[in-house]
Parts: structure tokens; sequence; C-alpha cells
């Protein structure tokens, strides 16, 4: 059994967190049926960009997880305005990355997301990309955290794998889902999903 970490903030982009929860739910049903997705964060209750309201499955601030059990972690981007960038400045998401980045483990920053590790120190020296319209202004920060800034869709750099936008979450998901089973089984869940026919 595998499992996958989302930490989730305030004022967090839906179209960034849902394809992990969609696709590996479709793969527990019609797929391998063992990767597990879990949600965290540092609130008892979050709320979306859009007003979305949810609750996540673990509040790392009171409860604590063993993050040796997970093999991924994934950080969707939001919009300050909600809080985001509060919560990515945490020391909650500084001890997650700590142990994913010294484990080598599988993060992936979906576009302000990726900014969450530059913040904290861990993409100096590393290719990596974020949200590229907006006149540049949160690319341009790559280059205070001393990253290479790649105008691209998505930058995959050893474990470590930064995007652009909403756009990539869903080809990010099945990435991630070949990348812990295996092609034939990301190709059964695409086709359970009606990706073709």
């Amino acid at each position: 059994m595998k499992k996958i970490l989302i930490f989730a903030s305030n004022g967090f982009e839906s179209l960034e967190l849902s394809p992990f929860i969609d696709i590996f739910g479709w793969n527990n049903i019609v797929g391998n049926k063992k990767i597990f997705p879990t949600v965290c964060a540092i609130h008892n209750e979050l709320t979306a960009t859009w007003s979305l309201k949810i609750i996540p499955e673990v509040n790392i601030r009171t409860t604590p997880l063993n993050f040796d059990e997970y093999d991924a972690l994934i950080i969707p981007g939001g919009f300050g305005k909600g809080g985001f960038f509060n919560d990515i400045q945490s020391e909650s998401m500084k001890s997650l990355l700590i142990h994913f980045i010294l484990n080598k483990k599988i993060i992936i920053g979906i576009c302000t997301g990726a900014l969450a590790l530059g913040i904290h120190g861990f993409l100096e020296n590393i290719p990596a990309t974020t949200y590229l319209l907006d006149n540049d202004r949160y690319f341009n920060q790559l280059k205070k955290y001393k990253a290479i800034p790649i105008r691209k869709d998505i930058v995959i750099h050893d474990n470590i794998i930064t995007s652009s936008g909403p756009n990539t979450a869903i080809e990010l998901a099945f990435y991630l889902l070949e990348k812990l089973s295996n092609k034939e089984n990301c190709m059964i869940v695409k086709k359970n999903m009606g990706f073709f026919k």
C-alpha cells in the first residue's frame, strides 16, 4: 500500500487539489486499489478561493502524522487573498518539506504551490516553474529563491516537480499514479474515467 499527502491551504485552488482525490479514488475502484490520498492542513476547516469549504482529514498542528508512511507530497497552489501564503510559510509546511526532501520523496508544487519550496529554501539551483501570467510576478519570485526559472508548464527535476497552473493538475495526478503503480494501471484508470475510448 502507498499513500500520498496533500497539503491544502486556505485559499487553495480547487482544480489543483481535486484531480488527486478523483484519480486516486478511481484507482481504488478500477485500478490497483493500493494508493490512498490524505488531505492535511493546519486548520480544522478550509475555504478554497472560490468559497468551497472542506474539512481536511488531518490537522497536522493538532494530530501528528507519521510522514514515513507517505510516498509523495502534493502542494496545490492558491490565492493570497484567501490566506494561501500564510499557510505555506508555516513551520508545519517547512517540517513537511524537510522530511520529503531529506527522504528524496516526490514533491509536486502546483502553480503558486511551487513557491512553498522556494520560501523554505529548497529551490536553490533547482530548475522550477510557477504561475506564468499576471505580469510574471510569481515567476520572477523564483529568482529571489535562487531557483533556475524555466518558462514551461511542468518542470521535473529528480523528485521535485513544479507546474504553472490548474491546467497541469490532471496530467500531474496521472503522472504520479503511473510513478506509484505502472503505465498499464494508469491506462486502465484513464480509460475508465473516459479520457480515451
